[in-house]
């Protein structure tokens, strides 16, 4: 194959996987801005609402746990396209649900669909790139793939009020399906550079599931990933995707459209801060745990101003700390790089799956948890009041503290 036709291939390949994943995120968050429409429509109150949110990450989280094997074993280009294929289904099933039970076993399905998109693009790029652009490529591809959450906050604001909601996940579903189709084919005729490297070298031996998983499971630098990431996830996406638009809606007064435009910063904080941290670790800092370590740690810190110490009266204001969380929180995506680079490369697929179980965990604990804590609180004129949203806040602060001190002990990469 001559080197402009490759190139063109890894521009397909490269834009399709981002496509997914910008539908990936946009299905994640959603819920946040079509709160209202959720509840006028199906009659849920805080703590279904937060059932229903957390629906796509119980799934999600779950399909990590056979999905490093299956990337490992079968490849990412089948796991890639019949996944998406289920998530399509989700979609459409959860437009036409007239009650809750209908669309939350929708959104479970979108979350089934979804869960191999990320992966399975981190393992081609471990297949195909340089170990050392690795951080690059990701924070790229989630930077592109974060527009999925813009998508998500204002744009869909608008499309709720224009087409219906009901409509718009018709055709993101319909979307969807097409990708899935599309990346099968662009996937084909080309052995994985990966297993060339397999066939040439012999005196390795595999490792198998059940050691690879040992492996994992027996490593304390693990379970500090994993516990970081867990609540550094978990608190983002409980605000990003759910929380933070009922609160704008409920305390601040905003409409529904004016709280998806503020919610837009945190989108855009992630998608200029996830290159800038690949950046800053491959080419700058030559340290991804460093660079993580600070990146989270003022996060965490920008996650204060919610608590109402300092009070915001000032749309602007609250853009820009939106726009703070997003971008330190996006210096989260180093874990998948720092997890990898702590173990053979023959299990990769199995390491990026286990720290993104822990990921997707977050998002399933900290929705449906959050909404508990809110509805705890006595409603006025169907609005909860300030103090359930910063007891909620509060929580968020208190776990990333936790859990970056923690990850401040773990063992640093060692560049293969």
């Amino acid at each position: 194959m001559s080197e402009s036709h490759q190139a063109v291939k890894s521009f397909f390949i490269f834009s399709i996987l981002s496509a997914l994943f910008a539908l990936s995120m946009f299905f994640r968050v959603s819920n946040a801005v079509i709160a209202p429409n959720l509840v006028r429509d199906l009659s849920l109150d805080a703590e279904a609402l937060g059932i229903l949110g957390g629906a796509y990450f119980y799934s999600f989280a779950l399909l990590q746990i056979p999905m490093g094997p299956m990337l490992d074993r079968i490849g990412p280009r089948m796991v890639v396209t019949v996944f998406p294929l289920i998530g399509g289904l989700g979609s459409f099933l959860f437009a036409f649900g007239g009650s809750f039970p209908s669309v939350f076993i929708g959104r479970i399905l979108i979350g089934v669909g979804m869960a191999s998109v990320m992966m399975s693009t981190m393992k081609i790029f471990i297949e195909r790139f340089p170990s050392e652009k690795f951080s690059t490529l990701l924070g790229i591809t989630i930077s592109i793939g974060t527009l999925g959450s813009f998508l998500a906050a204002s744009p869909l604001a608008y499309f709720a009020l224009t087409i219906g909601w009901r409509t718009t996940f018709i055709l993101a579903g319909g979307v969807v399906v097409l990708l899935a189709f599309s990346i099968f084919g662009v996937l084909g005729g080309e052995k994985k550079k990966e297993e060339r490297h397999i066939f040439k070298s012999s005196s390795k031996p595999a490792i198998g599931i059940i050691q690879s998983i040992r492996l994992l499971l027996g490593s304390l630098a693990f379970w500090q990933v994993g516990a970081v990431a867990f609540f550094r996830y978990g608190t983002f996406i409980g605000l990003q995707g759910l929380w933070l638009g009922p609160y704008l809606i409920d305390v601040k007064g905003y409409s529904p459209v004016q709280a998806g435009y503020s919610l837009t910063f945190l989108a855009i904080g992630a998608i200029v801060g996830s290159p800038v941290a690949g950046r800053l670790s491959d080419r700058t800092f030559y340290s991804i745990k460093g660079v993580t370590l600070w990146g989270l740690s003022l996060y965490s810190l920008s996650l204060l101003s919610l608590i109402a110490i300092i009070r915001l009266k000032s749309p602007f204001l609250d853009g820009l700390v939106f726009f703070l969380i997003g971008f330190f929180c996006s210096f989260g995506m180093l874990l998948y790089s720092h997890a990898k680079e702590l173990f053979p490369v023959a299990i990769s697929g199995t390491v990026l799956t286990g720290v993104n179980f822990f990921t997707m965990a977050g998002g399933a604990f900290f929705m449906p948890v959050l909404g508990k804590v809110i509805e705890s609180f006595p409603r006025t004129n169907h609005a909860y009041p300030p103090q359930a949203y910063r007891l909620s806040f509060l929580i968020c602060f208190l776990g990333m503290i936790g859990s970056l001190v923690f990850y401040a002990f773990s063992k640093k990469e060692k560049r293969r």
